[in-house]
Formats: structure tokens, sequence, C-alpha cells
């Protein structure tokens, strides 16, 4: 593994220009300190047939219009977090989104 991973030593550093240089101090953090960084997917759809619904913690679940690759449209209720459309709708998805429904039950509702 690289020095350049996910979990990094906790650094506080200080950097002061000095004419056409930078200089930098850097103190490390108590023994075993990390910091962790992590790395977030964004909402709505991701690709490849995957929609990420995000809620804030509510529960809430939304209805979606699933286009595929022709261009028909479908009807799919998600719930919080990662949705894979693609194994229920046959041909491939090529976008979704939120068409105002909300309160449904998870799953594929049929065609729009």
């Amino acid at each position: 593994m690289s020095s350049w991973s996910l979990r990094a030593k906790a650094v506080r550093a200080m950097c002061v220009p000095f004419a056409a240089l930078t200089i930098c101090v850097a103190a490390a953090s108590p023994a075993g300190a990390t910091t962790e960084v992590q790395l977030r997917e964004s909402c709505g759809y991701l690709g490849w047939g995957e929609y990420r619904h995000c809620d804030g913690g509510t529960g809430s679940r939304v209805d979606l219009d699933v286009e595929d690759v022709w261009g028909n449209i479908y009807r799919y209720c998600v719930g919080p977090g990662t949705t894979d459309l693609q194994p229920v709708i046959r041909w491939r998805v090529t976008g979704a989104w939120w068409n105002g429904g909300v309160g449904c039950y998870p799953g594929f509702e049929g065609p729009a």
C-alpha cells in the first residue's frame, strides 16, 4: 500500500510564503490518531441502472420515472440508499428521475 492511502495521520500544518518559496512546518498528532477520508456518492441517477435516494434520515420513499434505451418510461418506487433498477427493466436503463410522487410501495410499478 502506498503512503497516499485513504487513512492518513492527522497533521497540523502551517505554511508561510517567503519570497518565491513556501515554507511549511507540520506537527503530527499523538500516536495512533487517524483521520478518515470519506468518499461520498452523489444523489440521483448514478449510471449503469443505479439510483441513489438521499432522504436525510427521514425514511421517505419516492416514485421515479425510469427510461430504457428505446425511450420507454417505467415507474419505479425507491427507498433510501442505492437501488439497482436494471434487473427488473428488460432493456438497458439510460436515465431515472423523481417524478414528484412520494410514499409509494418500493419496487417496480410498470409502464408509465
